[in-house]
């Protein structure tokens, strides 16, 4: 089986402008947002979280600087993108055992 993080427009969950793909064999998730690029424009950046660990510490920051939206727009949608995958990988983890 391929990794859903080949596809992330086909095995991707959406929450705004945030892409999160979760691989259940492997154990992670990978976050696509928005980033600047060198002249202001888009970009796309990644960003791989290979444990539950990281997913939790990653929440916390994202939900906190969701309470800055003027500095951080993508944030809510990131957080609720990170707690999205932490339940999936938590639940399959739960099945394995």
């Amino acid at each position: 089986m391929t990794s859903p993080h080949l596809d992330p427009e086909t095995h991707g969950t959406t929450f705004g402008k945030i892409t999160v793909t979760v691989d259940l064999g492997l154990g992670d998730c990978i976050i696509i947002a928005p980033g600047k690029g060198l002249v202001g424009q888009e970009v796309p950046s990644r960003k791989r979280f290979n444990t539950l660990d990281e997913i939790r510490e990653a929440y916390r920051t994202q939900n906190w600087l969701s309470r800055k939206p003027e500095r951080h727009p993508h944030a809510g949608d990131i957080a609720r993108a990170l707690k999205f995958a932490g339940q999936l990988l938590k639940a399959a983890q739960e099945r394995k055992r």
